[in-house]
Order: C-alpha cells, then structure tokens, then sequence
C-alpha cells in the first residue's frame, strides 16, 4: 500500500474487521469494509477507506455516521483517502436526507459534525493530527487532557449521544402530552414506554407486517398503527395478553383520554427525536432511532433516567437511582463472571430492590452464557431459557410501574435469544407469568420471580425469596422519608436511620450461605455517628467482607463527562462484596479500591483505577467501628494512617479552648414559617451584619459590614418579612427585630474569630476581627471570657494553616466526600495545644498578615503573605506536632499531591508530567541503602530522558557491591514504554479500567515503571515503593 496519511497515524495496522468483535452493523454489499480499533478488547474508533469525497460517498458516510450513533460505544469515524482524512464525531446526532437533497445541503451537514479534517499537503493541521489522534493519542487519552485538543474537546458532546437524546425526547415528549391534555401520569408513562418497547420489537424482527395488518389494513409498521387510535389500542390490548399483563394493562379511562394528536406526538419522538419550532425535522424519510443496534441494556437506563426525570420528587423520596451499567457488569464480573468459560449457570440470584432490572436481566444473560460454555452450543430453545429464568432470577420491588418494565425487560432477555423472535404473536410460545402483585387484579396469574413487596417487611412465608446462592443490587439510600418499616429496623438493630442499612442486613438472612454484592452510600463507612458505627462494627465484624469500592470522587465529576457514573444527582456511592459466612482460607486485609480522579484519560469513556487506589487494609484495623481508615486510604497512604494514629492519641484544640476559656456559639436564623416561634432581639436589628460570603481568611473588610437586613437573601425570607428587593437595595426598610434563633449574643461581640462551614477555594476560612457583627447560622463565633485576643489570633493561624486541611481532609465524614463543609465538633478534634511561647511566636507573622490586609483594603491592593504562612507552617510542624523531617514531607506530599488533585482534579500538578526525579531517586535510594546497611549490597539509580507525553515512566534501581552515582541514560525508550503502556491496562467492567504499576526484576537491576504523573513519583511514593520492593526481594522475587 502507498504511503498515506492513515498510515502516519500508526493505527490501521491495529485496526481488525468488525465481525471479530461480534458487530454486525455494517452490510458489506452496501458498505464495503468497515473496520474497528479497539482497546482492552473495546471498540474505540470506525475506519472507512473510500476513493474520494464525492457526493455518492458523503451519502454513504451519512449513514455509517447515523449507524455509529446509534452504537452509542465508539465516539470516532475516520473516513480516508490515500491523501486525505476526515474524522467525524459518532457523539452528535446524525441528520437526515433524501434523494431530493442537495449536495451542498449534504456537505454542509457533514461538516458540522466533522471534529477534524486534513490533506497530506497540509503539514501543520498534519502534525496536529498526529499529536491528537493517533493511535498513542488515543490509547493514552491525549484528546481529553492537552491544550491542543481544547476545541476538540468542545465539540464532544456526550448529551447528544442517541442513550440521552432519546431520554430527552421522551422527557419533553411526556411534558408535551400533558400541555395538550394528557394529565394522568401514568397513561403519559406507559404510552410512552408501550412505544419504546415496540419499536424495541419491530426493529429485532420480533414483529411482521402480518401482525399489524391484522389490526389496521396496510401497516407495514407500529408507525402506521399509530395512525389510529383504535387500532393503536387493540393492539396494545393484545401485547397485554401476550406479555402477561405488563406495561400493557390499561389505565382506568385510557383509551378515551388519548387522542390522534397524543399519538402523533409518540410517533413523531421516535421518528425524528422529539420535534418543535427549535428542533427542525431530522429525518423525512426513516427513523432516527435504530433499536435493532441499540443494546438492550440500555433501554432499562433509559427508562429509568426518563422515569427520574418524570417523576423527580417520587425518585428522590424513595432515594431510588438508576444503576449505570458499568457498575452493574463491574459487580457481575466479579459475581458472575463468564470470560473464563464459567459453566456453572444454576445460581439462583436476587435483586432486593430491582427496579426496572438492569441487574436481573444482566445476572439472566450470564447465565444464558454459562449454559452455553457447559454445553458448547447457542441456547435458544424457549423451554431451557425460561426454566433458567424461573430457577434463578428473582427481584423485589416497591413500585408496581418499575416491576412491570423489569418483566418486560425479560421477556426481551428471552427473546434475544431467539430466532426467529416472532413466536410470541401466534401463540407458539408462552411468556411466564412472573409477577407477583397481590394489589394488581389485572393480573391473570402470578408469577413467582418479581414480587411486588416492601423488601423489608416479613417475607419468611413466600418460599421463594429464601436461600439465595447471589444477591446483587443497588439499594436505595437516604435518611428522609423513610418507610415505618425501616424505621422499626433500624431501631431494632440500634443502626442510624438510613434506608440502605436493613437492605445490607438483611441480605444476609436472604443469603445465609450466599454471596453479597450491593451499592451503597459511601457516608455509611465514614460517618463518626454511634449508630453508624453499629452498623460497621455488625458489618465488619459478623460478616467477612472481601472488598470495597469507594467511588465518592465521582460526585465532583461533570455532568457528561466519562467519569460521571450515575446520569441522577446522588451523593458519594460505594460498593461491598461480602458474605455472612467466612470462607475456608480468611485473609488478613480487606481490599480497598478509591479512584482519586474522575479525569477521562481514556478514549474509552469511564473511570481509571490506579495501582496507588488499590490499598489492603488491615482486617483488624477495620474491624474497629470507630475506624478513620475508609477516609484515610481514600487520600492518603498507610505513612500518613500511622502518623494521623500518632498525632490524635492525646491532645485535641478542644482541650486547649476550655483551658483557655475560649467560648463559641452560631449565629442567628431568620424566620421563614408562621409556625415558627418569634425571638426579638434590637441588640442584633442595631448591630452590623457580615454575610458568610463575605468572610474572608484572617481577617475581613470593615466595608462589608452591612445592616441586618442585608442578611435576607432568600426569596422565602424576603416574602415572610415582606420586604421589596427595590427598598431593600435603597435602604427604605426598617431594620428587622424578630428572629428564629439568636445565636449566641456574647459572640457578637469584638474581639472574636468567625469559622465559616463552608470553604472558600477548598481552604479553612477563618477570619479574626476587632469590630462587633453579627452574622448567620452558617458561621462559628469562637471569643474569649478573658478578652485574650492574641490566643484568638493564635486560632486563626492554626484553622487557616495547610496543615489544618491536611489533618480535617483525611479524617472527617463528609469533605471531599459527601459536601465541602466541616462541623465545629470536627473542627474541635485538631490535635493542637497551644503554649505561652508557641503564642508569642505566631502573633508575630498574624499581625503582619493582619496589617497587610488592612492595607490591601485602603489601596485596593492584594499582598503575598505566601512567605509568612510557610513560616506558620514551620512553627507548627517543629514546634507543636515536633514532626521529623519524614514525616513533614508525607504531609507536604499529600497537601501539594492528594489535597491538590481533589481540589483541581485535570488542572492539578499531580496529573502533570514528571519534569523533576531527584527527589525520588535520593529518597528510594536511600531508603533501600539504609535497609541494605547490614549486607554486602547497595542500590544505584539510572533515569532516562523521557517526553511529557509518553505515558510512562521509567527509573531503574541496580543492585552491587558499592552506590554509583545516578546515571542519566541517553537511551531512547518512549516508543516501548508507549507500547507497554496499553499492556498495563485491565478492564473489570464496561467504562471501568484498572491500570497496573509494574515493578520488573531482571538480573541485579529493579524497573520501576509507573504512570507519567508527578503524584506518582513523590518522595512519599518512593517510600512506598522502596517498601514493597523490600517485600518482594524478601518474598525471593527479586
């Protein structure tokens, strides 16, 4: 072949036929060769070579892009010429078109959702093609982390991909029924859903012509039955027949509610995806959406986003959550893995709160699967498929509308299988009845699979929810709301009121001698509540847990970014793998993975699970209730576990304030309900006010000292004290009087300290002033009975110091995990205690930064006091924790690695490449040397020039009778390091992958080969390293 611009791009000699992947989307005769680059066995890239870019091939192009969308898994089409290529982006929603349209009109279209385009003569564009999109680029992510893909980037749209387009024509679908008098909610539900489901049918082949013709003359499609409402409705009235009742029953009234103008509104969403002035008609003459390509397990996220969406206040009160599929094959891998020939397929499983039964139907097929392995065929006898199915798929559900779309979701399931799939219509085969609904009288039969129940209350008399081998699930959490009946368990077990909790229990009693795999909120590991801690001390305690994923990063990840797992906001979630029973052969830690960043650094969307995330906690460790390791582990390293254990045993700031005489209250709350108890005070409607969000660190501007009435923000405050925004801005108002709460009078008053909850830029905002204000409820007043204003300042310095983030970061509840806000009782736990000579040597740099401020007020003007807090640091670390050396520089390397990476996620400078090794090398060296003192050994160190945009990198430990100096190798390695790279990667679970460190011994030389990130290659690191290194030469590795 003739050298082409492909072929810079290192990637079509990777790239393999579609088939092998099992994707049969594109029809030779019509489409030529299409071919697929995959990663980690993912299809990551469409290839298309073509002769030119004439009109017949933009057409073609066209539809490969349309089929590409509605894959949904790969985001990119290279289209190719021997001298051109041009890269179009499988995110953005295809458009439509005709034999009557024009070319111009063609070209046009395609060039909106082209991401890059370049000709061989253009060696500018071409160099930045090989930057972003080889194969390199791709593997390593490039696209999502360099400056020179910002515009790339931009154009990326995940809400456009065909799973949230179509949420999102059925959403506005839904509000479009009700505007044109469709008020029941549940007829608008199930319309909709009927429609989706049928179309779901049609496009697998699972309907005929036959079928609709025999219920309107000349339908060839459920689009031409939905011409008539009659017809529309005997058919629906059949399916229900056919499916068992399902989806398909009907509302009191429902057929006379809906009209042909509702019809044409379902019929135009699935056509064109929904249409109005803003969105132009897409397609003319075929649909938008392909459901013959669409997964199947993509229509439980659909429904259940859509029903979210539908319904937000009912979702959030039974703090029920879509389950995304990653997580869901991540549990199932481990659970019920099927890659390894698994044959075993009798394993009967429950979901205790199945919803719409992404978990049953995924739990269904891998079973299918396994069947498949034991017996070396295809199954699709109906007969076995539906014995699996009865034996072994059980689910409970509180609501009756999520029940009957996981039946559905099945029964789909089982018709998969099937070819051809039309049996179900003329009765050749039989769907089971598998709903169990004592209030639902439409149903003809029960079944014995999908029971309609409160997952909490007495179920020891229904045989079949006994015994189970599996349970498997996504509970919901929540602490509002909450049914009597996990009301009276968790009383009963003394465990904190939190919905999760009973379904964690209780699996146990469903599962004896079973395995236990459920979602759950990761504040139950964390939160220093007694009553959770009983819950932790039953559950690590008479239980064996095996591991936990805490995936609370992924709270702070954007809307549509790879890392954003859950598509409803919902807090910080975790996973636990555990059983009741302990096995034969215990181990001794808990393993415990915590992902630090949610940066899509991969092609493939998802999430990356470092080597550093993956810690083994000691069993007995966790076994303790009162535990901080979960929050620990999760930023910090085992360095850091022993020295916090260290630095809390005695002493805390608490102690040091009520010797000091240091007293603290809130502020004042304002009223906002008749009903609440009216509290005058003219001694605050007088004073000054200070708003939270003007609190600044160490001290605050005079100038924002206001008038109480500034205080009323809200728009149902305003409306109870009846103030006017127009009065209020021109100070017309007369000063409010009445109040919720006072707060504490006496700290008011001058000279006090002002801690805000919140965090300003994820740093401690304390502010210390000399004049009286009052402020709100979100802020802590800290003052002295003795009017000791230099231990105050003291305070200050102490709160807003690094080293306070440091110590409150890694072991509260609730930052960096739940919401950025610390409690005063966390505050209270900093292990400082405060002498007459530590004082005097802190007011010293606050009165200098206090003058600076107050100089910065009067000029306008912003001083570096950088200088001043390294110089408070010190004193603290020397002179009140009297840290070593070794152990200011954990602290240091989790501040300016962990703190940092938390706080900047992408923009951080623990994500950046390495550009200085020394401190590693000295370190890892010294550390093994020290070890080695007693042996005839010591340990050298080469480096290697390395580029910042290889993925790796590389330093080599050698082992001999005396230390050399470090080398700096001249050796070029970046192009086998790339290589090795994608060797490294290892996928558990749709969108989640775990990337490998690799420590390789060869003769008397140690590689150490980590990712090519600075938080990786931290003095801290090579602690780390130099100690599992030691475990490995011991354990004769080496």
């Amino acid at each position: 072949m003739d050298h082409s611009v492909i072929n810079d791009l290192d990637i079509i000699d990777f790239a393999k036929d579609c088939k092998l992947f099992d994707i049969n989307l594109f029809q030779k005769e019509k489409y030529g060769i299409v071919q697929v680059y995959e990663n980690e066995n993912q299809p990551v890239i469409f290839l298309k070579e073509v002769d030119s870019f004439d009109f017949i091939t933009l057409k073609l192009i066209a539809e490969i892009h349309k089929i590409c969308w509605n894959f949904q898994k790969v985001l990119f089409l290279y289209v190719y010429t021997k001298t051109e290529i041009r890269i179009y982006n499988c995110s953005e929603k295809p458009f439509g078109f005709n034999e009557e349209t024009r070319e111009n009109e063609i070209v046009n279209k395609l060039e909106n959702i082209e991401l890059y385009s370049c000709k061989q003569t253009d060696k500018e564009k071409l160099q930045l093609l090989n930057i972003i999109f080889s194969r390199i680029a791709i593997d390593t992510g490039f696209v999502w982390s360099s400056n020179e893909a910002v515009e790339i980037r931009k154009n990326i749209k995940l809400q456009n991909r065909v799973d949230k387009y179509l949420i999102q024509s059925l959403i506005k679908t839904a509000d479009a029924l009700d505007k044109r008098g469709l008020k029941n909610k549940f007829i608008i539900h199930k319309l909709i859903m009927r429609s989706l489901f049928l179309f779901y049918l049609e496009d697998r082949k699972a309907t005929s012509q036959e079928l609709y013709q025999s219920f309107l003359p000349n339908a060839n499609s459920f689009f031409d039955i939905l011409d008539n409402v009659e017809a529309t409705y005997n058919l629906f009235e059949k399916l229900a027949d056919d499916f068992n009742g399902s989806l398909f029953n009907f509302e009191d009234k429902e057929k006379d509610s809906v009209t042909k103008e509702h019809l044409k509104l379902i019929k135009n969403c699935f056509f064109d995806g929904y249409v109005d002035e803003v969105n132009p008609i897409l397609f003319r003459d075929e649909k938008l959406f392909d459901f013959s390509i669409i997964r199947i397990e993509l229509l439980s996220e659909i429904y259940e986003n859509f029903l979210s969406e539908l319904d937000k206040k009912e979702k959030k009160d039974t703090g029920t959550f879509y389950t995304p599929p990653s997580l869901v094959e991540l549990i199932l891998n481990e659970k019920l893995p099927v890659k390894n020939k698994e044959s075993e397929y009798n394993i009967k499983t429950l979901d205790p709160s199945c919803g719409s039964g992404i978990f049953l139907v995924q739990s269904f097929k891998r079973l299918v699967k396994r069947y498949e392995n034991k017996h070396n065929k295809k199954l699709n006898n109906f007969n076995v498929l539906v014995d699996i199915l009865k034996a072994n798929i059980f689910g409970i559900e509180f609501d009756p509308k999520s029940i009957k779309v996981a039946a559905f979701s099945l029964y789909l399931a089982l018709l998969d299988n099937l070819d051809p799939k039309t049996g179900w219509w003329n009765k050749i085969i039989q769907f089971p009845y598998l709903i169990n609904d004592p209030d639902d009288t439409s149903l003809k039969e029960s079944g014995n699979n999908l029971f309609k129940r409160d997952t909490i209350s007495d179920l020891s008399d229904i045989q079949e929810l006994q015994n189970f081998d599996l349970i498997v699930g996504n509970p919901p959490f929540g602490t509002k709301n909450l049914l009597p009946t996990i009301t009276a368990y968790c009383k009963k077990e003394n465990f904190a009121q939190e919905m999760v909790l009973p379904f964690l229990h209780k699996a146990t009693l469903l599962a004896p001698k079973g395995k236990i795999a459920l979602i759950f909120n990761t504040k139950v590991l964390t939160n220093t509540g007694g009553t959770y801690q009983n819950f932790r001390k039953w559950l690590f305690n008479e239980n064996y847990v095996e591991k936990i994923y805490n995936f609370s990063i992924l709270r702070k990840a954007p809307k549509f970014s790879g890392g954003q797992l859950f598509g409803s906001a919902v807090g910080p979630i975790s996973i636990v793998f555990y059983q009741n029973e302990k096995p034969e052969n215990p181990k001794d830690t808990i393993t415990y993975y915590a992902p630090k960043t949610y940066i899509k650094n991969d092609i493939l969307e998802g999430i990356v699970i470092d080597s550093s995330d993956e810690k083994h906690l000691p069993r007995t460790e966790c076994e303790k209730k009162d535990s901080k390791i979960w929050k620990i582990a999760m930023w910090g390293s085992y360095f850091d576990f022993e020295l916090l254990e260290k630095l809390f045993e005695s002493k805390s700031l608490r102690q040091d304030l009520i010797k000091n005489n240091i007293k603290n209250g809130v502020g004042f709350q304002l009223l906002t309900n008749k009903k609440d108890k009216k509290l005058k005070s003219q001694f605050i409607s007088d004073s000054k006010f200070l708003d939270a969000d003007c609190i600044e660190r160490y001290t605050s501007q005079n100038s924002n000292l206001k008038g109480i009435n500034t205080s009323i923000k809200t728009e149902i405050a305003k409306k109870f004290y009846g103030i006017d925004d127009k009065l209020l801005f021109a100070n017309e108002f007369e000063n409010i009087s009445y109040f919720r709460r006072l707060g504490d009078l006496d700290a008011y008053l001058a000279p006090h300290l002002l801690l805000k909850k919140g965090l300003i830029n994820n740093q401690i905002c304390a502010s210390y002033l000399d004049k009286a204000c009052t402020f709100r409820d979100g802020v802590y007043g800290f003052y002295s009975l003795d009017e000791n204003e230099d231990y105050l300042k003291v305070i200050t310095v102490l709160l807003n110091s690094k080293i306070s983030s440091y110590f409150l970061f890694l072991t509260i509840s609730s930052y960096g995990i739940e919401r950025e806000q610390i409690m005063k009782n966390e505050f209270l736990t900093l292990p400082y205690s405060i002498s007459e000579e530590i004082k005097l040597k802190l007011v010293d740099p606050f009165n200098r930064i206090f003058q600076a401020k107050k100089n910065d007020e009067k000029n306008g003007a912003e001083s570096d006091i950088s200088f001043l807090e390294r110089e408070i640091d010190q004193i603290i670390y020397n002179d009140i924790l009297k840290l070593t050396v070794d152990e200011q520089i954990i602290i240091q390397d989790t501040l300016d690695f962990s703190l940092d990476l938390f706080e900047r996620q992408a923009n951080s400078d623990a994500v950046k490449p390495v550009f200085k090794i020394g401190h590693f090398i000295n370190r890892i060296v010294k550390e093994l040397n020290d070890w080695l003192d007693d042996v005839d050994l010591k340990v050298s160190a080469t480096h290697y020039l390395i580029d910042n945009k290889c993925p790796l990198y590389m330093v080599k430990l050698s082992f001999g009778s005396e230390q050399k100096e470090t080398v700096i190798s001249k050796e070029n390695i970046g192009q086998e390091l790339k290589i090795l790279d994608k060797k490294l990667w290892n996928e558990e679970g749709k969108n989640l992958y775990f990337k490998k460190k690799l420590n390789y011994f060869d003769g008397d030389d140690v590689y150490i080969i980590k990712p090519n990130q600075r938080r990786f290659w931290s003095q801290t690191a090579a602690m780390e390293d130099s100690k599992s290194l030691l475990v490995e030469i011991a354990k004769g590795n080496g």
